[in-house]
């Protein structure tokens, strides 16, 4: 009596844990709703989510500001409320707030920045601890207005992405001497940066009922000596340390997805440092029912999109963001393929 008891109890407990997340996206999805014209209702209704771009500079241009109203991610829940009373399609909002070298004019000030030439950009130093304080800050404030909004289902940590949304990638490369320089001389040590990608976790607590996703990298060590490494294994280090903060509030993924026909596919082979991650992610989602996610490589470097959403399927992906502008989806992918792949998608998503 005493067991059967227990086991009630922890199917309740594990019935509630799921019960106070929002409903994960799933299926295919627009990766910018800027890019969403007049014209494209045919295409959205094939859609399972919409990704909404946030820059730091632009909603929170005040240290300790509160974020500005009236931004993109509050025209994308108005536009999707809208879209479902017309179409009765039920979209998911995902939310990518672009730091890095889109962080505000006072945060530049604060802490710092590494100034790379080649193309003339300017990093603000993110493994610093007052940047880390000042991304908390920025995401308590979006959590206090969106967590509680149904529309917004998934929200991303890029705190420490330098050029994009995406944490771990870095400007390393021993044939960028201008790069590796600037940051050691900036002061970059890979045990800070470490940790910065640590506490941005920590930051991400203030969500309590949204999805939390992070896109996974290779991450690159830069030793002293200018020398750089990388080893895959100490991502997914970093991928177990984000699912046991996160549990099933976690999403992990990476926006790269392309077969063997596209750019570098090779590390997308068997062998390969992306195969391997991906991999570990499908480890993740048949074991711990671990959400998944890929956004596809760019249509330059992608080689053949239905080839890649295939692969996207066999890793466990829950949803698939698409390149370029959804007018231009059916150009690669019919609609009655899209529909196809939404049904796998959807299917890993209920796993």
């Amino acid at each position: 009596m005493k067991k059967l008891l227990l086991c009630l109890l922890f199917i309740s407990f594990c019935a509630f844990t799921y019960a106070q997340y929002k409903i994960p996206i799933s299926g295919l999805v627009c990766r910018d709703f800027g890019r969403i014209k007049t014209g494209d209702e045919d295409i959205m209704k094939q859609m399972g989510g919409v990704v909404v771009q946030l820059y730091w500079r632009d909603i929170q241009p005040d240290e300790n500001g509160a974020v500005k109203r009236n931004n993109d991610a509050d025209a994308a829940i108005n536009w999707v409320r809208d879209f479902k009373i017309k179409y009765g399609v039920d979209l998911g909002i995902k939310i990518r707030l672009y730091c890095g070298i889109y962080s505000p004019v006072w945060l530049f000030k604060k802490v710092g920045f590494v100034s790379l030439d080649q193309k003339q950009e300017k990093i603000p130093k993110f493994w610093t601890g007052d940047y880390v304080k000042a991304f908390a800050d920025v995401q308590a404030k979006l959590a206090a207005m969106y967590d509680d909004v149904p529309e917004v289902r998934e929200v991303v940590d890029g705190c420490t992405g330098s050029t994009t949304a995406e944490a771990f990638i870095r400007p390393f490369a021993e044939r960028r001497t201008d790069a590796v320089q600037a940051f050691l001389q900036a002061g970059y040590t890979t045990e800070a940066d470490e940790q910065a990608i640590k506490k941005s976790f920590n930051a991400m607590k203030v969500w309590k009922k949204t999805l939390v996703s992070v896109c996974f990298s290779n991450f690159k060590k830069l030793n002293s000596d200018g020398s750089v490494d990388e080893d895959i294994n100490r991502t997914i280090d970093f991928v177990n340390d984000f699912i046991n903060e996160f549990g099933k509030q976690a999403v992990v993924g990476n926006n790269g997805l392309r077969p063997e026909s596209g750019h570098h596919g090779q590390r997308w082979q068997e062998g390969g440092d992306m195969y391997a991650l991906a991999n570990y992610f499908k480890k993740l989602h048949d074991s711990k029912s671990i959400k998944i996610y890929f956004q596809t490589a760019k249509d330059e470097r992608i080689g053949n999109l239905q080839n890649a959403i295939e692969d996207g399927v066999t890793y466990g992906a829950s949803y698939i963001e698409l390149p370029g502008a959804p007018r231009n989806y059916t150009q690669d992918l019919p609609l009655a393929q899209m529909f196809d792949m939404n049904k796998k998608l959807q299917a890993n998503a209920k796993h």
